[in-house]
């Protein structure tokens, strides 16, 4: 240590000095009242400094400088890099630096130019020294940006987690856990925030506040076994189920994931209250299935309808796909409503609709209008759809006759590269039932 005190004692302050002029590629003393100026390089043995060129004018140096500055960065140097900013920088400081670009052997290097007073009572003569600072400005650039994407990171997981009302952390190596965030509503459950068995102390904690109905599926799906079987091919474990809370059925949706990929002990397990957002679904699938079912004969409604028959559109264009449409027009609605009024004519369009939904029985049945229904044949009705045809109007002659509902049907089945849409197979079987229902009548005359 005495040595060490003994060697630090002895520097100069050019030993100092000159270690310090190491850092810069180029120096220049420049006067600035006539801007002569001189540059010097830092000797290879420290021992001076070497004049390397003398100058009348510093203008060229900066112009040599402008002219290989990065493109990026010219407007800056170009406005700061003046001997009128650097003077006023130095008036109210003790030095100037400029952090920029330069293309040095074609890539934009970072350098720094700095400029101070030689002496303090010489207010002519600066110092100008440019130092290779690239390799220090890209750790601070990798650092800003894993900071960065450390931060970015970070909060997206905040975020997230404002979606959990509660938060676990697994060991399921020792089955020790700790409670990371619970909301109010779940403190007031008291599950255990901690310990050294999840599966044993929190999961069947939790368990005595499972809506009955949903408790053997919870715990069947919800224990040691099955989550890491399900985790071991999956980065994610779901499962949804229904709690008491203050008195009433309250929708859960667990969430259970790895830390990390190869890592297979740690575990995060979240639980959401769900419960306005299935609600929301429940309301909107009524809303959907009033919209798609009639509410007089109770099959699938015109709007229905419209949605199977884009779909079938999609179809026609992708694939090659066999189905056959049914057109089916109730005989004699009008007649009904003016005789027997609008109630027997409801009862009548019911009673002709059942007889559709028994013959074409494994398909859809469509009420497109007031007295036509639409059926989508496919699979084995579409096969036998000339056997359902001979059925249905074997019913509708026996109803003729015993004054019960007559139906007219015609069925057409999709030609490829013929039809292009739904309604070209509709507009064919809706002809033919026009047909039919002459024939039913007996002329062409009233046949609606």
């Amino acid at each position: 240590m005495e040595n060490e005190v003994q060697y630090i004692q002895s520097l100069k302050y050019e030993d100092i000095t000159r270690s310090l002029a190491r850092d810069f590629f180029r120096i220049f003393c420049v006067n600035t009242d006539n801007d002569k100026f001189v540059e010097f390089i830092p000797h290879e043995k420290d021992r001076e400094l070497d004049i390397c060129m003398l100058g009348e004018d510093f203008h060229t140096v900066v112009n040599e400088f402008e002219e290989i500055t990065y493109s990026e960065d010219f407007d800056t140097v170009h406005t700061a890099f003046t001997k009128k900013n650097i003077l006023k920088v130095l008036k109210a400081d003790t030095s100037f630096s400029l952090n920029y670009r330069m293309v040095i052997n074609g890539k934009a290097t970072y350098v720094r130019l700095k400029a101070a007073r030689i002496r303090q009572e010489d207010s002519a003569h600066i110092l100008i020294g440019l130092s290779n600072t690239d390799a220090h400005m890209r750790r601070i650039a990798m650092y800003e940006r894993t900071m960065q994407k450390s931060l970015t990171y970070a909060g997206i997981a905040e975020a997230l987690a404002y979606d959990y009302d509660c938060i676990y952390y697994v060991n399921t190596k020792t089955d020790e856990f700790i409670e990371y965030k619970s909301s109010e509503n779940f403190k007031k459950l008291k599950l255990p925030n901690g310990g050294q068995d999840f599966f044993e102390s929190c999961i069947k904690a939790f368990a005595e506040h499972v809506y009955p109905d949903d408790k053997d599926m919870y715990l069947q799906a919800v224990n040691k076994e099955n989550l890491k079987n399900v985790l071991s091919v999956d980065r994610l474990f779901l499962l949804t189920f229904r709690i008491i809370m203050d008195g009433q059925p309250v929708y859960i949706r667990m969430k259970a994931t790895r830390m990390a990929a190869e890592d297979n002990h740690h575990i995060v397990v979240g639980l959401s209250n769900i419960d306005d957002s299935m609600k929301r679904i429940a309301i909107y699938e009524k809303m959907t299935e009033i919209a798609n079912r009639d509410s007089l004969t109770g099959v699938k409604s015109k709007h229905a309808y419209t949605e199977m028959e884009e779909h079938m559109n999609f179809e026609m264009a992708q694939e090659d796909c066999k189905f056959a449409i049914a057109v089916c027009d109730v005989n004699g609605l009008k007649q009904i409503n003016d005789t027997k009024g609008h109630k027997a004519g409801d009862k009548y369009i019911q009673d002709a609709c059942a007889i559709i939904c028994k013959v074409f029985k494994h398909s859809p049945v469509y009420r497109v209008g007031g007295d036509e229904f639409a059926v989508l044949l496919k699979n084995s009705d579409f096969e036998d759809r000339t056997s359902l045809l001979e059925t249905i109007n074997k019913i509708v002659e026996h109803n003729r006759d015993a004054e019960g509902a007559v139906v007219s049907v015609g069925i057409s089945e999709y030609m490829p590269g013929k039809d292009k849409s739904m309604s070209d197979v509709f507009e064919r079987a809706d002809s033919l039932m026009y047909k039919r229902k002459i024939e039913l009548k007996g002329s062409a005359s009233d046949v609606r």
